[in-house]
This record gives C-alpha cells, structure tokens and sequence, in this order.
C-alpha cells in the first residue's frame, strides 16, 4: 500500500482521479477477461501493446490520464526504492520515445533491470504535469532488450525536449559550474569549456549547460552525499568525463539522471592559505549574517552560531590580516563585542583587534573595520550617512611608524535581489542597480570633500567592500573613470578573479579600489577560495573553514612600515 512520505519529492498518485482509478481496477477484477487493453493477452510480441509514442502523445493526442494501457519496451534505467524515483524507465526503439513507469511498491531485489524488455499493465497519470506509467497492475519479463544511448551535444531546451525520458550520453570533458545544492538535492551544474563566468565579469570562460546532473532521486538532504570523492569533496571546477543516463525535466529545470556514476577528476582543488605577509595585511570578508540572537538571521540555534563562530575564527586568524573589513554583522554592540572577543581570545596583545567606530545606523546589518592598535595608530574614524545607502559606509584614518596616512573604507552596497514591482529593476545588473550607482557616487563625493580637509595632503585609499556590483557594471566603472586601481583585474589571473559563484556563474561582487598613490606600496592581491566553490550544505555540517561564508576572503598586502 502507497503512504505519503515527508522526505521525498515523488510520492503515490494523490489527485481526485486516483480514487476513481481504484474503482476501474476492481471493476477489471470483476470483469475478468471482457474486453480492453487490461484484458489483453500478456505474452511477448502479441498484439494489444499502446506504443510510448502514443501514450505520451509524440504523434497524436496523449492518452487521457487515468486510462489502462498495455506497453512492451526495454527497461533503460531503474531508480528503485523510496530512496529513489521508486520506478524505472521504458524505452521503444521504433518509434524511439521513453516513459518512467512509478512502481513504489517495488523493491530493488526485484526491480527489473537495464537491458531486460517487459511486457506491462498499467494506467496513464501524471505527476506535476509530466506523463508517466503508474499503478503497475502486471508484468512479464520478455528477455533481452536493446537501446543504445542518443547522443546529446547541444545545451538548446529544443534538443532536450525532442529526448525527454529517454536514455542519452552527454560527451566529456565538462566542468562542474555550481554545487550549491549538492547536499539539498544531489544536483550539480554543468558547464562545457570551463568555469563560467557572469557576462558583467570581464572575464571569458566556458559556457554553462541549461541541464544538472542529478542522483536518481528527487528527495532532499540525501544522505552520503553523491557525487563525491573519497574525502566526501566535489569543488566547482571540477572535471567530469561522459556521462550516460536518463534526461528528465523535473522542477523547472532538466536534469540527467545517470545510470553509472560519472568520472570525476580534481580541476579545482582545495587551495592553501595565501603567505603569510611581511608589511601590512587587510582582509575584506563578507561573514553571512554574523548574529548573536537566534531571532533573526543567521544560524537558527546556540550550537549552529557556535560552529559559525569557530569556523570564522579559524578563517581570520589563519589569514592573520592587521585590518578587517567585515559585513553582515547584525547592527548591535553585542555582536561586535562578541566577534572581538572571539577574535582576541587567546592571541598575544599584539594580535588583538579593536574597532574603529562604535556609531550605528538603524540598519540590520552594519560594515565594521577593525585594526590591531599595537600595529596602526588610529588618526580618526568616520561613516557616510546619505539616504541612498541602507548601509552606511565606515573609513579610519591611520597613521604608521613613519607618520604616513592610509584610509580605508568599508562598505556594504544593496542587494541585488528584494526586486521592487516597478522602477530599479534588473536590466542586465540585477535590481537596484541604479541605487548601487547612486551609491557609488554619493561615496565617492563625500570621500573627495572628506579628503580636502586633511591639508590637501591626500592620504593613498584603499576601499574594500561587497558591492554587490559585477566589475563591468556601472556602480564599477564610475570609480574606475574617477581614477580607482581595481586590485583585483589588476593583480589576480582572470580564471581566479572571483569571489561568488551564483547559479553556476562566478564573478567578484567584493572589491578592493585604490588611489594611484598606494600602488607603489601593493605587495600582493589575493582571492583565496575556500566559499564559492563549496556546497551550500558545509555550512550546516562542517566544522572546518570550507563554506564558513558564501564570499570568498579577499586579501591585499602592503609593503607598509609599521612597528
């Protein structure tokens, strides 16, 4: 007996047909041998089969749901179990078309197997619009089948639409774009030619396919998780061989669901911490929604903000940066209190950190730049408060051993998403963006008329913030005509130039900006990615630095005297 079960997508025909479905059945029972596709004869090659073709409808209307059928065709795939789709898939030669037959009440001991030709009763349903075979009623096994895999080399919805439920191999190399919901639901993204990136980048990579290579399963949390290698890890990045399986479209999306496990190879591995420095360091981090209430955003329990708080401490002190440029700390001095208590406990006083201002908005979330005192001597500290920035921007002013000036800013733009119904919406730079040039040029105003009053001596820049603006798009460029460095396009190898990774596209939204005047003290840039390229379910599980945010740790060295 089907029952409706909590952790599957797939569950047994539920629709108000389904009833009236078992009323045909004992109807059949009754009737015995009186006539219809149910009553025909079960031995192979006889005549009374419906062709798949006409049952889903490649020639024809389909057959209306809820109606018995009688299918003889080779079984190219089966996903039995509730761990599973709980079926296996059909396939006809001539003409050729597939179909997934549901059949939860068979177990994987005796599922039947690719390769093997079978003869069914069963009716036509539906499940969220797609047509299948459910309610097996019979079966008989008819020997060896035979059908060989079409060969799919377009990424055009066109092409997939013309193999649905059919048995296709996709030919290597390929890349991983994206494994975000590796551990939700067992998918990767696929990219041909490498890693792509964002069009508004700057950078060329390879083209990201419109399919996921799925795990036979429509369930979440799936448990080990697929896809991995022996140490549990697949990166973004990564190289795939063929893959041969079943194409399928399921929840928006096409997904091939593989009949062997792919051949993965390392494109991408883990990488080391970036050498330590020598001068002064900065590290600009976005640390998703760092809240010391369970109330609101972040991890929703005591133990996940503690795993939250080790894993950022183990990031920041192996980075061991002078200046912290960090965002997405909840706006209360609690928080900041409580991440500087993090940061120092346990570290010699030279090591400990202080803030540069302790002044706030009413906003959630708020930028906050850090220092260590025993390395940089704080001149003073300021916001930008302007109504275009749901965040305001926060910059210090420090002084070194040779009496030399430095600024830093910190700042945090506004999202790309939350689209409003009308007005600021994406045309080709994600919502807000004219906000976010907006923003950009209050910023840059205000930096200008804060910069005169300093004796008309102008102190070498550094602005490091989540822009939340690729490097193409206009709340970027306006700094760049203005006569800011991107450290970035300039220091860091194009394939590296990345700290996000959003729907398998990756880019940088977080951005180091420099005057002209601090270029002869830059020692290095460095992206070190150990986010973007992570699965999204690391940050619920692990308790190391890989996914302890969602952007990468940018880090800018100086060659700057300090004591």
């Amino acid at each position: 007996m089907c029952t409706a079960r909590s952790n599957v997508v797939r569950h047994c025909p539920r629709s108000l047909a389904a009833a009236w479905r078992l009323l045909i059945i004992a109807s059949v029972v009754v009737a015995g041998a009186s006539g219809g596709a149910m009553a025909a004869s079960m031995a192979c090659g006889e005549p009374g089969t419906t062709s798949i073709s006409r049952v889903r409808g490649l020639d024809g209307p389909p057959v209306a749901e809820g109606k018995p059928v009688m299918v003889e065709a080779t079984v190219t795939a089966s996903f039995p179990g509730d761990h599973s789709l709980d079926g296996f898939y059909l396939q006809s030669r001539q003409p050729a078309a597939g179909i997934f037959v549901y059949a939860p009440d068979i177990d994987a001991q005796d599922a039947p197997r690719p390769g093997e030709r079978w003869r069914i009763e069963a009716y036509t349903g539906r499940y969220r619009g797609q047509i299948q075979l459910e309610m097996l009623e019979s079966r008989r096994f008819c020997g060896a089948g035979e059908v060989h895999p079409a060969l799919l080399d377009s990424g055009s919805p066109d092409v997939y639409a013309g193999l649905r439920d059919r048995l296709v191999t996709i030919r290597g190399p390929l890349h991983v774009a994206e494994v975000y919901n590796l551990g939700r639901y067992g998918s990767l993204a696929l990219a041909r030619g490498g890693r792509p990136f964002h069009p508004n980048n700057g950078v060329d990579g390879g083209r990201r396919l419109d399919l996921l290579l799925d795990d036979g399963s429509y369930r979440r949390d799936p448990r080990p998780v697929p896809h991995t290698d022996s140490a549990g890890v697949r990166r973004a990045g990564d190289r795939v061989g063929d893959i041969t399986g079943i194409l399928a479209h399921a929840f928006g999306r096409w997904r091939i669901h593989p009949v062997t496990e792919p051949e993965f190879a390392p494109g991408n591995p883990r990488p080391p911490a970036p050498p330590a420095s020598t001068g002064l360091r900065a590290l600009q981090l976005n640390l998703r929604n760092y809240f010391t209430d369970r109330e609101g955003r972040g991890p929703s329990t005591e133990a996940g903000f503690s795993r939250q708080r080790e894993r950022l401490r183990q990031v920041i002190r192996r980075l061991d940066a002078d200046l912290l440029a960090l965002h997405e700390i909840q706006n209360h001095p609690a928080a900041v209190d409580d991440l500087l208590a993090l940061l120092n406990a346990g570290q010699p006083p030279a090591k400990h950190y202080r803030q540069t201002l302790a002044a706030r908005s009413d906003a959630v979330i708020r930028s906050v730049l850090l220092y260590r005192p025993q390395r940089l001597t704080l001149a003073d500290s300021d916001r930008h408060v302007a109504s275009v920035h749901p965040r305001d921007p926060v910059t210090g002013r420090f002084r070194t051993e040779s009496g030399g000036l430095l600024r830093i800013v910190a700042a945090h733009f506004k999202s790309r998403g939350g689209c409003p119904d009308a007005g600021d919406l994406d045309r080709g730079e994600g919502c807000w963006a004219e906000r976010r040039l907006h923003q950009s040029r209050a910023l840059m105003d205000w930096l200008a008329e804060t910069q005169a009053s300093e004796g008309g001596v102008a102190a070498p820049t550094l602005i490091l913030a989540d822009f939340n603006a690729y490097a193409q798009e206009a709340a970027i460029t306006v700094w760049r005509e203005a006569g800011f460095i991107d450290l970035l396009a300039r220091a860091v190898p194009p394939d590296q130039r990345y700290t996000y990774n959003y729907r398998g596209l990756a880019g940088y939204l977080d951005h180091a900006l420099a005057t002209s005047s601090l270029l002869s003290r830059l020692d290095g840039v460095h992206v070190w990615h150990i986010n973007a390229d992570e699965p999204a379910y690391l940050a619920g599980e692990a308790s190391d630095i890989w996914r302890s945010s969602d952007h990468d740790p940018m880090v800018i060295d100086l060659d700057w005297p300090v004591p």
